[in-house]
Formats: structure tokens, C-alpha cells, sequence
């Protein structure tokens, strides 16, 4: 790779492809021909968009769907938005095109057009993926090299780390989505609020907050083993098993047993040891409800403002919910939980609690919960700073680790 160019072409998964006029019928059977999840629809030679297996699936399949639409254009039914690149665009473009992508579309099929914009092929997202996690690999490994070199490499490295931890700062939300969708910030029956604080110039922690319906929001947090480069790595893969996770199966337990087969499918025996802990919880507005799984992260708090009370959202001993990339068939158990008007549900890192005071005295989650009892009537991004400021306030040393707090309300009308 030469002054960030790639020749994309090598990337191709597939080219399946359909004429926008074409019937949508043609579409499908084109579908039950091969095993894409997606097509590129066409204009001749030129992309119009692409369109989805399970949408032309489901379009057809429901009721008199078949003779409403089967004979409509296959354009008429692709997906709303579709990414194009092309030939002649560096490796930074490409990937940043990518990985701004909404949730909705983040794993479509990208199309390659050569640079005349004619239709050259489809390449998979996690083609993608394996190759920014290759550059940031290859990149580690630049920054190790330059580590044994002399003083005045220092500089050249640091400017590197800022600009990974630019990367993996792309990969959190960039504001929190409303519900129903349109709703302004302050009618939001779910809302969020955060606090992210890297111990180093990239963090091992990642959470994500994606909406699953008009009343209904996914929440995942992860914590990766080990801090620096490596732990940030494992983060961006895991903002994609996650997202990837939602699309096959619903519920948190098999979201999480999902994520985990990935995992250890992507990393190698033999880097050693790599487990990263995780939670993943669905919260539904309408139900006033909250259903939840964990791989051997903290019991998330339970804020209950209507009681003045802080418990945690814990699950039975004798369940054994493990860390992810370590048993590949392990199972995690669902847990459901009511809410009420005013409750607040608060995920974070063990970073958060895992800190010493002046006369060494350990935190813990239970001097965590009093904190966030002694802050439970300020608003949510008051609470959430004020929890951090307070453990901060507390720790004789500062944080060691990496820090996440994210927050999630079921707001009092």
C-alpha cells in the first residue's frame, strides 16, 4: 500500500447485481440463487443502490405481498441509503465512509465502481473491518519499532496515538438517539448520558446506545483485559459482533453468546490470553421495562428515584455468566427487570470503582452506589459528571484505569 491507496479490487466479495428495472421478483430468485445478503441494483453498467435479501424476502413473503410488489422495479424497493466508493480513494476516505455510517445501514454491502463509476463489485463489511484492524495491527507494530530508536521519534509516535485515538473515538455514539425517532432531546421517553475517560491515548472500554424500534433502545458496554493499543484494537471489533449480533438474533443472551463465538473466532490461540467483559440490555419505554445479559461485567445500578433507593441489576449466583473469548458454546441468561417514571439504570467499567482511598481503602461498588444516592435529584448529566467527580474526589491516586459511565432513564413526566 502506497501513499494510502489500495487496489480495492482485491476486495471484492461478490458481484451480484440486479437491473433497477427489473421486477422485484427477479430480485428474489436472483436471492435464492446465490448466498449474498445483498445485490447491487443497476442502471446499465452504473449503481443505483443495493437491496437487501431479508427485505425483498419479507416484502414478498407477507400477505398478498407477492402480488402487490412482484412486479414492481427492483429500485423501488432498495435500501434507503447505500455507500459507494471508488477505485481512485485512499484507504483513510474509504474507511472513515465506512465507519460513519448509521446503525441501520452500518453493515450493508459497500459497492466498488472503478473510476468512470461503472459497477465493479460488492466488498463485505467485515473485509473492511480485517483491514483497519491489519493497518491499526501494522501500525502498533510501527510504533513498537520506533520505541527502540532514538529520543527524537517520540514526537512522530504521539502524534500516531492521537490519531488512533481519534479512530476509536469515531466508533462511540456522537449523540444519543430520541423515542420515538424525530422526538426532541427533551421528550424523549428513553434518555442518556455519559462520561468516557481513557487512562491512555485509546481506552479498552466501548459502549454503544442504538435504537431497536419506535419505544425500544439497545445499550452494550464492554471492558477489554489489559490497557493501550491492543485492548483498543479488540474494541473496534467488538462495536462491529455487536451490531452484526442484532441483525441474526433478539434477545441480550444471544446477543452476547453471538459476540462471543465471533470473538474467539477473529482472535488466535496463540496471542494469549484476551477476554473482554460485557453487558448488553434492552430497554423498552413503552413496557417500562429493562431485559439485560452479562459476560462477567458489574451488576449494573439501579437507581429507583420514586424510593430513594440504589440497588443493582444483578443476576442469581449459580448462573454462570462468564467473560466473552474464552468458552466458545457457553449460554447467558436473560433477566428482566420493571421500572417505574424516574428510574435510571448505570452501566460502567470497573475503572469506576476499582480505586483506593487516602488510607487504602478499596471503593467497591457499594461506595459507588452511595454516591450515586447522595446525587439521585440532579438531572441525568449532572448525575452522571457528579458520580465521576465524586469517585475522583475519593481516589488517592486519581483513576489507574480506563473509565466508562453511561446512564440510561426512564424520565418522570
Amino acid at each position: 500500500m502506497a501513499d494510502g491507496m489500495i487496489d480495492w479490487r482485491t476486495l471484492i466479495g461478490h458481484s451480484e447485481a440486479v437491473q433497477g428495472d427489473e421486477p422485484t421478483d427477479t430480485a428474489f430468485e436472483r436471492f435464492r440463487g446465490h448466498k449474498q445478503e445483498y445485490m447491487a441494483v443497476l442502471d446499465g453498467q452504473r449503481p443505483e443502490g443495493v437491496c437487501a435479501r431479508r427485505e425483498i424476502g419479507m416484502l414478498l413473503g407477507g400477505r398478498y405481498g407477492y402480488a402487490l410488489f412482484a412486479r414492481k422495479p427492483a429500485r423501488a424497493h432498495m435500501a434507503p441509503t447505500s455507500l459507494s466508493v471508488s477505485v481512485d480513494m485512499t484507504v483513510d476516505a474509504v474507511l472513515r465512509a465506512v465507519f460513519s455510517r448509521e446503525a441501520a445501514e452500518f453493515y450493508d454491502d459497500v459497492i466498488l465502481v472503478d473510476s468512470e463509476g461503472l459497477f465493479l463489485g460488492l466488498i463485505h463489511v467485515h473485509t473492511l473491518v480485517r483491514l483497519q484492524t491489519s493497518l491499526l495491527e501494522a501500525h502498533v507494530e510501527q510504533l513498537q519499532a520506533q520505541r527502540r530508536e532514538i529520543a527524537n521519534k517520540n514526537e512522530q509516535m504521539e502524534m500516531d496515538l492521537a490519531l488512533a485515538r481519534e479512530m476509536q473515538l469515531t466508533l462511540l455514539p456522537r449523540q444519543f438517539p430520541a423515542f420515538p425517532p424525530g422526538a426532541k432531546a427533551e421528550d424523549s421517553t428513553l434518555r442518556f448520558a455519559h462520561h468516557y475517560l481513557p487512562s491512555t491515548a485509546v481506552s479498552g472500554d466501548l459502549f454503544h446506545v442504538f435504537p431497536l424500534g419506535e419505544h425500544r433502545a439497545g445499550v452494550f458496554i464492554c471492558d477489554v483485559m489489559g490497557h493501550g493499543v491492543r485492548s483498543a484494537l479488540i474494541t473496534a471489533m467488538m462495536r462491529v459482533l455487536v451490531q452484526e449480533a442484532c441483525t441474526h438474533v433478539s434477545s441480550p443472551g444471544e446477543v452476547l453468546a453471538r459476540v462471543n463465538r465471533g470473538l474467539i473466532e477473529i482472535i488466535p490461540t496463540e496471542t494469549g490470553v484476551m477476554f473482554v467483559t460485557a453487558a448488553y440490555a434492552i430497554f423498552d419505554a413503552e413496557r417500562r421495562s429493562v431485559s439485560y445479559a452479562s459476560a462477567g461485567h458489574p451488576a449494573p445500578l439501579h437507581l429507583m428515584r420514586g424510593k430513594g433507593t440504589v440497588g443493582l441489576l444483578d443476576q442469581p449466583r449459580c448462573d454462570f455468566n462468564p467473560a466473552l473469548g474464552i468458552f466458545p458454546q457457553v449460554t447467558f441468561g436473560n433477566y428482566e427487570r420493571s421500572l417505574e417514571a424516574g428510574d435510571i439504570i448505570l452501566f460502567y467499567t470497573d475503572g469506576l470503582f476499582e480505586v483506593d482511598g487516602a488510607d487504602g481503602t478499596l471503593l467497591s461498588v457499594e461506595g459507588l452506589a452511595e454516591f450515586t444516592r447522595a446525587l439521585a435529584a440532579e438531572p441525568l448529566p449532572v448525575l452522571v459528571d457528579g458520580i465521576v467527580a465524586a469517585v475522583r474526589s475519593y481516589a488517592a491516586r486519581g483513576f489507574d484505569d480506563d473509565v466508562c459511565l453511561l446512564a440510561a432513564e426512564i424520565p418522570a413526566r
